[in-house]
């Protein structure tokens, strides 16, 4: 039962224009929402005719002329389309499309909580509306569950964004805010709570609790007033499913980029979002999420999109973690790794043409290239049956066939966004030794060795900055002088003529590509042991060129260690650990292009 039409709203039967009034859908604060029939072309409509106060308003109407033409020129298969604005005799009025079947909160009430294989599916696709309303330069600013419109399809539903009814500009100085204005306190940002501009980082914030709720059932954060679910959103955790699948872990992950308190820490766009939830959406669910069937993982998509940083601790002398992952989802224990596995001969060549292993020798400091990637694979979870044998699941994933294996991995990692790399290759007549964290931004940090010298470099990579700290050993093995020692003593140098060779080795993403791997003969090695852990061995070959790949058989189904020769080796620990990257004090660098030697 809808709420009656105020005095004078048109009744079904009346005509507004071409559109002619078949019954009432709903009412709120911007006006009340018919279903109508278009009469010319015969279809029906949603009409929104908009309440008197506002009608009457001259900069409502400007405003509202201005977004209702955004509206319609925006096309999306994930946005209510906008057919037609005007106004007649005295209704000012948006026609749009009407999909039948209610809202999330509504298909939610009836159903109950959703199985996270299909929140994420409805999140994926609102947040393939949202990329499009951005791109557009649209910001719609009261994302919430009545706001995603749900039509049933057959073995499917299919998501709207709908309601840009306070919807600006992006950028535009309408779009700052306060709670009393514009916008749903459940839903809001923290930052919009004290008069900051609502952006595309608030409405992402306001689709990760959509995304909770459809998880759940509930807000993420609850109050018996106002103020105290203002202050659970500036202050409380970001809330946490349960479980440790890998679509439920992939969805943690979602939920605290999404709804980070920091705009700067969230998705940057909403098609980074999307990204990370078609890789969910690959990777296998609960048993009571998803039929056994769907468990199956799809190919990677090509989304574009880089993800946000997450926080890392810099410590003397390595690369340590500052900060665990919230209880409710632990991160997986980083494999431990043997002191002596970096010890050995100068590794053999490379194919510089694979960038999933892309390695190109350096002289020095001045071109320098490492070929690293961490991947992930996962398999089904563990039965549920208490009887069944505990090693059933690793058992089955020794089972698989390698090249499933591998291809599993390729669009599982796009949900980890950093791996700690130890390894070690050919530089010239020295042999690199290297200890970085790279991450899908593109960002590292970690150390270079000499293997000949033993001087040790210190190695930043902050967007496209990149930064050296060597001792006089390292800066010795490079050929400078001792006067340049003295110069650069505990300072960073500012190399950017490391750009693009460091971006090579920086950016996880690059690792994924991975080209003619389809051509590699793959074949299983059996198992073998990596720091304590168990894996199964994995080789490809191509031609004269050669990798093997060491695979955790337990959950998750991390990469641990490749081998390119013999020698040549990489081993991978701390996945998705939080990690924060930043430049340097201004004061601590020495910019090479600067300097200017005396004589």
């Amino acid at each position: 039962m809808h709420p009656p039409s105020a005095p004078g709203d048109p009744a079904p039967g009346a005509r507004i224009g071409r559109f002619l009034i078949v019954e009432q859908l709903g009412q709120g604060g911007m006006g009340v929402v018919y279903r109508a029939m278009e009469e010319n072309l015969g279809r029906e409509v949603a009409l929104k005719v908009i309440s008197p106060h506002l009608a009457h308003d001259a900069d409502f109407r400007e405003r509202f002329t201005r977004e209702a033409r955004a509206q319609a020129s925006l096309e999306s298969a994930h946005v209510v389309a906008v057919y037609a604005h005007g106004e007649e005799d005295g209704n000012l009025y948006i026609a749009s499309q009407l999909i039948p079947g209610g809202d999330l909160g509504q298909l939610i009430r009836g159903s109950g909580t959703l199985p996270v294989a299909q929140a994420l599916e409805i999140i994926e696709q609102v947040a393939s509306g949202l990329a499009d309303a951005h791109d557009a330069g649209l910001v719609h600013r009261d994302i919430k569950p009545g706001n995603v419109l749900v039509r049933r399809r057959p073995g499917a539903l299919r998501a709207y964004l709908a309601d840009f009814g306070i919807a600006r500009r992006i950028n535009a100085a309408a779009t700052r805010l306060t709670s009393s204005t514009a916008g749903t306190p459940s839903y809001m940002a923290p930052e919009l709570h004290g008069g900051a501009v609502a952006g595309p980082t608030t409405d992402i914030y306001a689709l990760g609790c959509v995304l909770w709720v459809a998880l759940t059932g509930r807000p993420p954060y609850q109050g018996v007033s106002e103020y105290q679910l203002v202050a659970a959103h500036v202050r409380e955790p970001v809330p946490q499913l349960p479980g440790t699948s890998p679509m439920v872990n992939a969805a943690n992950r979602i939920l605290r980029t999404a709804m980070a308190k920091e705009a700067a820490e969230r998705y940057q766009s909403a098609a980074e979002m999307r990204a990370d939830l078609q890789a969910a959406l690959r990777l296998p669910a609960t048993a009571a999420a998803v039929e056994p069937a769907a468990t199956a993982l799809r190919p990677r998509p090509t989304g574009p999109g880089t993800r946000p940083p997450v926080p890392w601790s810099p410590t003397p002398g390595g690369i340590n973690p500052a900060s665990p992952t919230p209880a409710a989802t632990p991160s997986p224990t980083p494999a431990p790794t043997s002191p002596g596995f970096l010890s050995g001969a100068t590794p053999a060549g490379r194919r510089t043409s694979r960038k999933w292993w892309w390695m190109a020798g350096a002289a020095a400091l001045t071109a320098l290239g490492v070929g690293i990637a961490a991947a992930v694979v996962t398999a089904e979870d563990q039965p549920d049956d208490p009887e069944q044998p505990a090693t059933t699941a690793e058992e089955d994933f020794l089972a698989m066939d390698p090249q499933d294996i591998l291809r599993a991995s390729e669009g599982a990692m796009a949900v980890v966004r950093t791996a700690r790399i130890r390894g070690q290759f050919e530089d010239g007549q020295d042999r690199l030794i290297v200890d970085v964290v790279a991450t899908t931004r593109g960002d590292c940090k970690g150390t270079m060795t000499s293997g000949e010298s033993g001087g040790v470099a210190e190695l930043l990579r902050v967007s496209d900055d990149v930064y050296i700290r060597a001792d006089a050993a390292y800066w010795t093995a490079a050929g400078a002088s001792e006067a340049t020692h003295d110069i650069l003593r505990d300072r960073w140098v500012m190399e950017n003529s490391l750009r693009e060779s460091t971006e090579a080795f920086c950016d996880l993403d690059e690792f994924l590509e991975r080209d003619g791997r389809e051509d590699a003969d793959t074949t299983s090695l059996g198992e073998a042991e990596v720091g304590g852990e168990r894996t199964v061995k994995i080789e490809q070959t191509e031609g004269d060129q050669r990798e093997v790949v060491f695979v955790r058989t337990a959950e998750p189904h991390y990469v641990m260690r490749i081998e390119e020769s013999a020698l040549d080796t990489f081993e991978f620990s701390a996945f998705d650990v939080p990690v924060e990257i930043t430049a340097p004090p201004e004061d601590e660098i020495f910019d090479l292009d600067d300097y200017q030697p005396s004589g």
